[in-house]
């Protein structure tokens, strides 16, 4: 079964491993990684001592590397770096805009939680109302072992075993969390269901653009007192708060206005402060004189910034929300008043509803035989045409008042258990008939998938979606499983598919995250499904007449763009003019500007190490950094393509499979 569960094992790694959980946001590029950047960290025992960055390896190239890579000058730790920032779609017609570190201010991060991680998790743990929060040290990490990847072969592949024969690691957060990791959980739980029972009423709300409004100073008021902090401003950057402070600004451009969006740590920084207010809230509640009882009259729970207030009274409603109204300002937050929702009893919501009925709808739509005995005695029929499924769905929609965003994850969840489903059937089919109509059901099913997936397309409905292809493509490609004529109708539906999305969202500068996952997607499929030169280069915004006239493409577009078309000759005209865009980017920055910026460090990183770009190419990209290559005992461009130093982009032996499991374990812990 595909559906093997993860295992899980003490973790014996040290604290650089918060550079693999707690430091990028969830959506990132599938062939974006911070692995071999750890690797390089604990090979050489990087580390902050004092004011210095240290290393034990004397490799007279190290040294050049480290300058390069952290951006080593005078006071380096002090400077604030410049972090690279991209958008992903949001809501309709908004987006999210999420951050991506310098790599100094990773270790800086690194070193922070070495020092203060008891601290963290006291001022993680003061509200009486928080249920997505650090509680301890992750003990354990999470991989797939050697019998998920050989289920994955479905027994016909024993290369592919061989291959993928060895254990694959996963680091959800460097804390533990409690109660629950991810917030579905929290309306199937006991204490959802037991306040159901206690009170008549839920009303929902959660703090306007939260992230965006944290003041980064605010969590010294929060620690300590806003007029203490003023009074002693100089002492008060000597404390926990204060230090948390200043780094948060120097990894966001000296910004204190808003935190950085998408790692983990940033969830911490805003968790301490939302802890402090409801604190004051509880407080304020229980002096009022208003005798209004905790877990009597209300109860509150808060995930993130997602508030649940459970009660019977209108009154003791108001006081809560009048409480929390005050407290945030002194924060300089406030209430979204178009996200409030007020749930009476019967306290099940449309979205509750929507799940059940979907979850009916994918069990009845794709029918499958459960028992070996039925396998050998029932034909396999397909009762239900895609446009009936994509129209129930939409009945489902309209009758429950939900939105696609409400339930996508949900959905494509269910398609995803149904696709192991079918494909287990599929490999106990022999009839040439049956197989004939499994390969039509298979069809259905990615006909829903696109039609769901097209209906709101976002990053983390897009790694789903690849899941799901991965799923059909692997199974597709081992020999024995399918005939030529039913992969080709797989494949064609998918590459189709995938080609009309793209086309779609070549003018969504919003989109970028959900084109390069299908890209890669693509790639999948082998040779025969390569998207043309001239339409690869239209739907990225490149002009291969005259590069000046292409788009300013970002880092992940130009490594994904890479990784796509690596040394096949008929993207020959494609890369030279990505080389002339690369070159223009840093041919624009000064020199002093240049070491801060991480988008060009991680670049300059990625175009050294990657294979399918020439040495001399690489050499003059160095040049920008005043760095020769002429001594080939110390050549920094062979160093880092032979693997002995870091970069951020696996070039080679990726497993696009590994990588969108490894996205789905830690999805919750992103939410």
């Amino acid at each position: 079964m595909i559906g093997l569960a993860f295992k899980k094992k003490n973790i014996k790694k040290g604290i650089e491993r918060a550079v693999l959980s707690d430091i990028l946001p969830y959506e990132t590029p599938p062939t974006f990684s911070n692995r071999q950047f750890y690797d390089f960290l604990v090979k050489n025992n990087i580390r902050i001592n004092g004011t210095k960055i240290t290393f034990e390896n004397h490799d007279p190239t190290l040294k050049t590397i480290t300058k390069l890579l952290f951006g080593f000058c005078k006071d380096n730790l002090k400077k604030n770096t410049i972090p690279f920032k991209y958008k992903i779609s949001h809501k309709e017609n908004d987006f999210r805009e999420l951050t991506i570190i310098h790599p100094k201010h990773q270790l800086a991060v690194i070193d922070f939680y070495k020092k203060y991680k008891e601290l963290i998790l006291y001022y993680c743990n003061v509200s009486p109302f928080s249920i997505r929060k650090p509680v301890s040290i992750s003990k354990y990490s999470y991989y797939r072992g050697p019998e998920y990847f050989k289920s994955l072969a479905y027994e016909h592949d024993s290369n592919s075993i061989e291959e993928h024969g060895k254990e694959y690691e996963y680091f959800s957060s460097f804390f533990a969390y409690k109660d629950y990791s991810n917030i579905y959980k929290f309306y199937e739980s006991y204490k959802y269901q037991r306040c159901e029972k206690k009170f008549e009423k839920l009303f929902k709300f959660d703090i306007s653009r939260c992230f965006d409004s944290i003041y980064s100073h605010s969590i010294s008021w929060a620690l300590i007192n806003k007029e203490c902090v003023k009074d002693y401003i100089k002492d008060s950057k000597k404390t926990f708060g204060g230090q948390f402070d200043s780094l948060m600004q120097r990894l966001n451009h000296g910004e204190t206005n808003g935190i950085v969006i998408g790692p983990e740590f940033s969830r911490l920084f805003a968790e301490i402060i939302l802890q402090k207010i409801d604190l004051n809230v509880f407080q304020s509640l229980k002096i009022s004189g208003d005798n209004i009882v905790y877990k009597t009259d209300y109860e509150i729970f808060r995930y993130i910034d997602d508030y649940f207030v459970f009660y019977n009274d209108e009154q003791v409603k108001n006081k809560i929300l009048n409480e929390y109204k005050n407290q945030l300002i002194n924060y300089k937050l406030c209430l979204n008043d178009s996200k409030c929702l007020l749930i009476e009893r019967p306290i099940i919501t449309g979205i509750t509803i929507a799940k059940l009925s979907i979850s009916d709808l994918v069990k009845n739509s794709f029918p499958s035989i459960s028992s070996n005995q039925e396998k050998l005695n029932k034909k396999y029929s397909i009762y239900v045409s895609a446009n009936k499924i994509n129209t129930k769905f939409k009945k489902i929609i309209k009758e429950t008042n939900v939105t696609y965003k409400d339930i996508m994850n949900y959905t494509l969840a269910c398609i995803d258990r149904k696709t192991i489903e079918l494909i287990d059937c599929y490999c106990d089919i022999e009839d040439g008939k049956d197989k004939e109509e499994m390969t039509k059901t298979l069809l259905v099913l990615l006909d829903f998938c696109f039609f769901l997936y097209n209906s709101f397309p976002r990053a983390n409905a897009t790694i789903k979606l690849c899941l799901i292809l991965y799923k059909i493509i692997k199974f597709a490609k081992i020999k024995g499983n399918l005939n030529s004529d039913d992969k080709h109708k797989l494949y064609k539906k998918i590459y189709d598919e995938i080609f009309l999305v793209i086309k779609k969202n070549q003018y969504n500068k919003y989109a970028e995250i959900e084109t390069l996952y299908l890209l890669i997607a693509l790639k999948e499929l082998g040779k025969h499904y390569r998207l043309t030169q001239d339409k690869l280069a239209e739907f990225i915004g490149i002009d291969l007449k005259n590069s000046k006239n292409s788009a300013d493409l970002s880092y992940f577009t130009i490594t994904v763009l890479l990784f796509y078309i690596g040394n096949i000759k008929r993207y020959e005209r494609l890369k030279k003019v990505l080389k002339e865009i690369i070159s223009r980017k840093f041919d624009k920055i000064t020199k002093d500007k240049m070491i801060k910026v991480t988008e060009l460090t991680l670049l300059l990183f990625d175009i050294i190490a990657c294979p399918y770009l020439d040495i001399s190419f690489k050499k003059e990209i160095l040049k920008n950094y005043d760095i020769e290559e002429d001594n080939k005992n110390n050549c920094v461009v062979q160093k880092i393509i032979d693997g002995k130093y870091c970069w951020f982009t696996i070039w080679e032996k990726f497993d696009f499979g590994k990588t969108l499991e490894t996205k789905n374990i830690i999805e919750g812990y992103q939410s």
